[in-house]
């Protein structure tokens, strides 16, 4: 007979289970980064759209008003021509406002957060 004691089948079934347990869990993507790379592939389709809306309003926006202004100044091509490039830097505009998530228009800014809550004269304090 064996030295040792009789193997333990349940043990071993254990050992095994626990094995497998460990190889699926390395196969399975973390569902972490499958939430990040949805986010990540939300926000590039935005921009592609707003990408192409832009240059597409600019081409047909901004070129058939500067084509209208131009046979009603007779200035032919130049109208067409820098309304075509505004247009197109206002689409420029509106991607870079969706990248860095800026939602107000140009030339506005957010007060700063040190002046938001500073004490102001008024008619009590006097």
């Amino acid at each position: 007979m064996s030295e040792g004691r009789p193997p333990d089948p349940l043990g071993r079934l254990g050992e095994e289970i626990e094995r497998a347990r460990a190889q699926r869990v390395r196969k399975e993507p973390i569902a972490g980064d499958r939430a990040a790379l949805q986010g990540g592939l939300g926000v590039g389709l935005r921009i592609g759209i707003e990408l192409v809306v832009a240059v597409v309003v600019a081409v047909i926006v901004a070129t058939g008003l500067g084509w209208a202004i131009d046979r009603w100044l007779g200035t032919r091509p130049w109208g067409m021509i820098v309304l075509f490039f505004l247009g197109v830097a206002a689409g420029m505009l509106n991607v870079y406002r969706a990248v860095t998530g800026v939602s107000a228009a140009a030339g506005y800014g957010r007060r700063p957060e040190s002046s938001a809550g500073s004490k102001r004269w008024d008619d009590e304090d006097c």
